[in-house]
């Protein structure tokens, strides 16, 4: 059946109807509460244009992707937080280290070497000497531990420990000590480490002459340099002085044919003996 397209008699055509299913009911009172404020809004194109209302679909879509490019995602998710996201963590830990004792274990199996306890000596020092010192009373000397020649070139002597002819009037026969001749000015040592109990200008046969007295080997021994240089003494009555410490220079006073240290050595008995023969089998260096 044909129908009219114009005219009063023209009859609309059938259009063909579609039931759209009805949406599930919204079981909970936040989703239909929801569902009703959105449907109190009217549309956006009811009250925009169409232009103005793309144009601000736009910018609401590029303020929510700048939002979400520049925004840190700790500081969204943490939105809700009453302190700062960049704020220092802060556990209930102490931040301090207890460090445990060191513990050595050793295997069962192994057997401690026993360490021998012999080769050692503990020997007491000996017994300082006392000395009696013209105005100082009582000194005490220590053992010396390193004796030395009087002179640098000991070699070099000329009248022994001994009898001998007298060279020089007034000179005597039975020489109480050694010659030695390095040489005028040479210095003149002390033989060991000792008290100084003499030291004068005016020697008498001696001359100008310094006396030391040493500890030893527990022995108080006496050394006496004769015939120095005046106003070469370098030491005092009472001065320790060590072994090798200069006590004068080489000279020729009081009863001397020329330049050389007259050397007697004593012990406490007041006796001399032969000093180059002494020193021969104790000098150290």
């Amino acid at each position: 059946m044909t129908f009219p397209h114009h005219g009063r008699r023209a009859v609309a055509r059938p259009r063909a109807s579609f039931r759209v299913p009805a949406a599930p009911r919204l079981r909970s009172s936040f989703a239909a509460r929801t569902s009703n404020a959105f449907a109190a809004v009217p549309a956006m194109g009811s009250f925009l244009p169409a232009r103005t209302g793309l144009a601000v679909l736009a910018i609401v879509a590029a303020s929510g992707l700048t939002l979400s490019t520049s925004t840190p995602a700790l500081a969204v998710s943490a939105s809700g937080a009453t302190e700062s996201v960049y704020a220092p963590v802060q556990t209930p830990y102490d931040d301090t280290m207890a460090l445990e004792p060191q513990v050595v274990e050793i295997a069962s199996g192994v057997i401690a070497a026993p360490v021998p306890d012999g080769g050692y000596a503990v020997e007491a020092a000996p017994p300082p000497i006392t000395s009696q010192v013209a105005s100082l009373g009582s000194v005490s000397i220590i053992e010396s531990d390193r004796i030395v020649w009087p002179v640098l070139t000991p070699s070099r002597t000329s009248d022994g420990f001994g009898p001998r002819s007298a060279p020089c009037s007034g000179c005597s026969t039975e020489h109480d000590g050694v010659d030695f001749n390095p040489g005028a000015g040479t210095p003149v040592m002390s033989i060991a480490d000792g008290v100084v109990v003499l030291a004068t200008e005016s020697g008498g046969g001696l001359g100008v002459n310094v006396e030391v007295q040493h500890n030893i080997g527990g022995q108080l021994i006496t050394s006496s340099y004769a015939h120095m240089q005046s106003g070469s003494i370098t030491v005092g009555v009472g001065q320790l002085v060590s072994a090798g410490q200069q006590v004068g220079l080489v000279g020729s006073t009081g009863q001397s044919t020329g330049p050389h240290l007259h050397l007697e050595m004593f012990g406490a008995d007041g006796v001399r003996f032969d000093g180059v023969a002494w020193l021969s089998t104790r000098v150290t260096v």
